[in-house]
């Protein structure tokens, strides 16, 4: 059945299709009209049939993605000026180095300040993407606040509410980068959709913002890694996180129990949806990174919770920021550990690049498992 929420996401599906495609193919402009005037024609003379009238502005919709990502192609994203300068100050100044630039890459997603030494170990050890952007971690770190309030005992609505302010809170003391702001926008739409019950549309207003972002600025789709992998994150989330909490409640009843398949559940689809893509990306991938990413990527919530509040009793009172040093240098430095341990030189005869092609085939098997999973159930 067709409902007005399904046929918006259809539309949006269509704008994101449209740019998507002009993103790597010249389009004619001929091809342009045709799909307009064709979608034009369906919807003038099939307006009675409301699945081919939708169709046509399926068609409409797919033309305009194309026909702004064409008028967007000359502008593609700028490198993103250095925000938050006072709080990246404070990080220097109460951590020794590499601590502090592996801090400041987590907090305020950038890696230019890591040494040539420690990029490689990370790329070695397949934990660079960490530091690459902020977007994604974002997104993560809403819904670890949500998970930890309500594990607190704090109301469902009263959780999302708070987790939605400290974000925004967050990304202004990061001095409000463009890709922390979008992936600010997801992370309270996905915020939303579950403090309205209804999970199950959460995708749709997902989609519905991207195609929104994208018709306003098109390049993000091929040049911001911050909003592809934001992105691809809250869809890890919204399909395969309860999926994975399921199967980890059923095989250990201990982390149910300890209330820690919620967590993981999380952690893991955020890092399996945006791991094809961060292969691409940066190139070195090998069958110990696999472990490398399981042994780090559950305390990265946890750094940026602690530097999260770092930021803001800084911001208030710079000589108490202290007291929330020495738990995070200890989080870091069993970070650098564990990339120390996963980046001998060996490793890197074991490196995995992913075309383009084989990027596609890695999501359309992963939607069809998906799509699979959720049809049959678990």
């Amino acid at each position: 059945m067709l409902t007005y929420s399904k046929i918006l996401f259809y539309w949006a599906l269509s704008v994101i299709l449209g740019v998507a495609v002009a993103s790597w193919l010249k389009i004619p402009q001929w091809l342009l009209v045709e799909l307009f005037l064709l979608g034009f024609f369906y919807i003038l003379f099939f307006h009675r049939h409301k699945l081919v009238a939708v169709f046509g502005f399926c068609l409409i919709f797919l033309a305009l993605g194309m026909g702004r990502a064409e008028l967007g192609a000359e502008t593609a994203a700028q490198p993103a000026k250095t925000t938050g300068l006072a709080q990246m100050a404070l990080v220097k100044d109460v951590f020794p180095s590499p601590q502090a630039e592996l801090f400041s890459g987590i907090l305020f997603g950038g890696q230019q300040n890591l040494d040539y030494q420690w990029k490689q170990k990370m790329n070695l050890a397949g934990v660079r993407h960490i530091t690459a952007v902020s977007g994604s971690n974002i997104v993560l770190l809403s819904q670890i606040l949500v998970w930890l309030s309500i594990a607190l005992g704090m109301y469902r609505q009263w959780a999302v509410g708070g987790s939605a302010f400290l974000i925004w809170f967050y990304i202004f003391l990061i001095g409000s980068p463009p890709s922390a702001i979008r992936a600010g926008v997801m992370a309270s739409l996905l915020l939303l959709a579950g403090a309205l019950g209804q999970p199950n549309r959460s995708q749709r207003t997902i989609v519905l913002a991207a195609s929104v972002m994208l018709l306003i600025k098109p390049s993000l789709l091929r040049h911001d890694i911050g909003f592809q992998l934001s992105f691809l994150a809250v869809l890890g989330l919204i399909y395969l996180a309860p999926l994975l909490q399921s199967w980890l409640a059923l095989k250990w009843k201990l982390l149910e129990r300890a209330n820690l398949a919620q967590f993981l559940a999380i952690n893991l689809a955020a890092w399996l949806f945006t791991l094809p893509l961060s292969i691409y990306y940066f190139g070195y991938f090998s069958i110990t990174s696999v472990m490398a990413n399981i042994l780090i990527t559950p305390i990265i919530p946890v750094i940026m919770l602690l530097g999260f509040l770092l930021l803001i009793v800084g911001f208030v009172y710079r000589p108490m920021a202290a007291v929330f040093v020495w738990p995070i240098n200890l989080l870091l430095n069993y970070f650098l550990q564990v990339v120390d341990w996963f980046s001998p030189s060996i490793l890197a005869n074991w490196q995995l690049y992913f075309s383009k092609s084989i990027l596609a085939l890695n999501y359309t098997g992963l939607t069809l498992w998906l799509w699979r999973k959720r049809k049959i159930g678990l």
